[in-house]
């Protein structure tokens, strides 16, 4: 055999075993359970790691697989550590239902108080009106006591000044 054929065997099989590697990382990439190591690609490809090694390409692909996932492991924790907006928003919803409903508790205190005030109100300018009646007719009253006390110290005075 010449030198030809074994050049276009040796070809055919490397295009071959690149098209199994190529396969094997988009198989990698597609499954994260699958890990992006050197060893994986060269079982799943069925080739020797040192096949792998002795190109540079693939260990290239296999770490931008890595920092893939580990991208995508970021993103997906940093989900879970920023609030759900909904959530959020349910809870701000609810916090302020209980600031109105705790204003429109004390408004009603204050309105009861208010009402109650107003009813003593209404009720001390009725009696107010009664009582001064009632102060006039015992200042009244008080005038003509004193006048009589008067009248009786006057009579004393008299009897006691012709007893004399």
């Amino acid at each position: 055999m010449n030198s030809q054929a074994y050049d276009a065997k040796n070809e055919q099989n490397f295009n071959d075993v690149t098209e199994r590697i190529n396969e094997a990382l988009l198989k990698i990439a597609s499954d994260s359970s699958i890990k992006a190591t050197v060893t994986e690609l060269a079982e799943i490809a069925g080739v020797h790691r040192n096949t792998i090694n002795n190109r540079e390409w693939p260990a290239k692909r296999l770490k931008a697989i890595k920092a893939e996932r580990k991208a995508e492991w970021e993103r997906k924790t940093q989900k879970t550590d920023t609030p759900n907006p909904l959530h959020v928003l349910t809870s701000k919803l609810q916090m302020a239902r209980l600031e109105t409903l705790h204003w429109f508790n004390q408004y009603n205190e204050v309105r009861a108080f208010y009402e109650g005030a107003q009813e003593n109100v209404k009720y001390l300018s009725k009696t107010r009106e009664s009582h001064k009646q009632e102060v006039q007719a015992l200042q009244g009253r008080l005038r003509e006591l004193e006048q009589e006390y008067e009248r009786v110290c006057d009579l004393l005075n008299t009897m006691t000044v012709e007893v004399k």
